[in-house]
């Protein structure tokens, strides 16, 4: 029987072979696309430079990966609603480590809704799944796939009681799960509701003041009072958010949120504070971009993981603060060809340690450099081949937690 890889490696270039007899078009109700992906990966499972692979079953530090995708995009207008879906095959194999090949299946659709002229809103819902990066999950037995499933459900309603603005009430739901047991981010399952006010003038920016509020459950993961490891949480937050054309060339996305997690049981494991993040995209020319990202956020991170001297145990935390700086650029040199770069530079301070630090001893800090580039060629409007790199380089106060990798890619996408 022919393998999933192989049905996919064939449906893909059935289409890549084939699309120029069904060009894509912006009118079109239906696409289709197909996409296959050949990626170098020169540290596949984020090995500090002392590492020795051998010593956890790998046959090295390196692999190559092959991923093969299929895709149907549908957008139908009925009168004021609006119906939106994509679903995704991906076939994801590894030359060498081949205990990680995986096939996902993901999906988002949406409903955006209208009745009258003062209701709207959306019903939504999506599914991604993904191999858990090895950067966060550390493991004695790399040989064990951790493939995480998100899966989300959203219901908005806005009431529109003056042209200018509307009162807003929202529900969701979010589900992960982890094939393996992941301390720092558990599977879980949290529900909640959302309300607030939005404000949007004829220019189309827009201005939303949201309140937040989530009970959540952990599982696959024991009660254990010794370890602090809770059952459920509650995560609350007021939010701010912001989208505005400040000049016809220079676009503000930004975010402010107030949060606060609580844990059922544990004090020790909560958190609050700021977190936000601000975007800024100039439209230099009609061919060329440039952004500027800045983020500041709270992340659960229940983790064990550093050894200190006898008698101290473990060094724990339950959370990190997390500085990011991103930097990109956008050139389209011609119709066919185009080029980008990505510089970005984060800091992960880690907190809410379950006992003291000894006198001596210090939290673990992350610095993470980033650097990417890439190179686009669309010799057809329903056709791209791409190629780039990508360079990350994290240094932790214990080297046993330093890393670089560096990714190289090439690929071919259609879409008609």
């Amino acid at each position: 029987m022919m393998s999933c890889q192989k049905i996919l490696f064939a449906l893909a270039a059935s289409l890549l072979v084939h699309a120029s007899a069904a060009v894509a078009n912006e009118g079109d109700v239906i696409n289709l696309s197909a996409a296959m992906t050949m990626m170098h990966d020169d540290n596949m499972f984020r090995l500090s430079p002392s590492a020795n692979p051998a010593n956890y079953g790998l046959e090295g530090r390196s692999d190559t990966i092959t991923i093969a995708s299929v895709g149907l995009n549908a957008s139908k207008t009925l009168g004021r609603q609006q119906l939106i879906g994509n679903i995704n095959f991906v076939d994801t194999s590894y030359q060498r480590s081949g205990f990680l090949d995986f096939l996902a299946l993901n999906y988002d659709g949406k409903w955006l809704w209208a009745v009258g002229t003062r209701w709207t809103g959306d019903l939504s819902l999506d599914r991604a799944e993904s191999l858990n990066t090895y950067s966060d999950y550390t493991t004695n037995d790399y040989r064990a796939r951790n493939v995480r499933l998100i899966e989300n459900e959203r219901f908005t309603a806005n009431y529109w009681f003056h042209s200018n603005w509307a009162a807003l009430v929202g529900v969701s739901r979010t589900s992960v799960t982890n094939e393996q047991a992941v301390l720092a981010e558990n599977d879980y399952e949290a529900s909640g509701f959302n309300f607030g006010f939005r404000f949007r003038p004829v220019s189309g920016n827009t201005v939303t003041l949201r309140v937040k509020q989530l009970d959540g459950s952990y599982s696959n993961r024991p009660f254990n009072a010794a370890a602090q490891s809770d059952n459920g949480f509650s995560h609350n937050g007021v939010e701010l958010d912001v989208s505005w054309l400040l000049t016809g060339k220079v676009q503000l996305r930004s975010r402010v949120e107030y949060l606060e997690r609580k844990h059922d049981h544990f004090v020790s494991r909560d958190y609050s504070g700021w977190a936000g993040n601000l975007d800024l995209v100039y439209a230099a020319t009609g061919k060329s971009s440039f952004t500027f990202g800045y983020k500041h956020d709270l992340v659960g991170f229940q983790g064990s993981y550093r050894e200190a001297q006898p008698p101290f145990g473990l060094i724990t935390s339950s959370y990190y603060e997390l500085d990011e700086l991103n930097l990109g650029t956008r050139w389209a040199a011609t119709d066919k060809i185009s080029a980008g770069a990505r510089l970005g530079y984060g800091k992960r301070n880690y907190r809410g340690e379950i006992a003291p630090l000894p006198a001596g001893v210090g939290q673990r800090e992350d610095k993470v450099s980033r650097a990417g580039l890439d190179l686009g060629y669309r010799p057809v409007r329903w056709l791209e081949l791409k190629a780039g790199m990508n360079f990350e380089k994290r240094n932790v106060n214990d080297d046993r937690y330093d890393y670089k990798d560096r990714t190289t890619y090439v690929s071919l996408s259609a879409q008609f």
